[in-house]
């Protein structure tokens, strides 16, 4: 069974804390709102800057999954003093 939540006066409802802790929201996240089957459903959803989404693709989300675990493995370049350096190392 669901929660009864009453519209204030400006058209508004709370979402109570136990569903904010359960969908992991915060103040300030963004809901979509719609209807299906004649009934209102609420979904969170996190908005990504356009110039940003490439980094949430699913290959580049594969890549730093794989780049995390070289790191862990301890698997780095050495540390460089220029930029020259950086690339000398790379054409090896």
């Amino acid at each position: 069974m669901g929660t009864v939540l009453k519209i204030s006066p400006q058209g508004q409802i709370r979402i109570p804390k136990k569903l904010m802790e359960i969908l992991d929201l915060h103040k300030g996240d963004y809901i979509e709102m719609g209807l299906e089957k004649n009934e209102i459903v609420l979904k969170p959803r996190k908005l990504i800057d356009p110039a940003q989404g490439w980094y949430w693709t699913k290959e580049w989300q594969k890549e730093e999954i794989e780049v995390d675990k070289q790191i862990k493995r301890g698997e780095l370049s050495p540390k460089y003093r220029s930029a020259e350096e950086g690339i000398k190392w790379l054409k090896k």
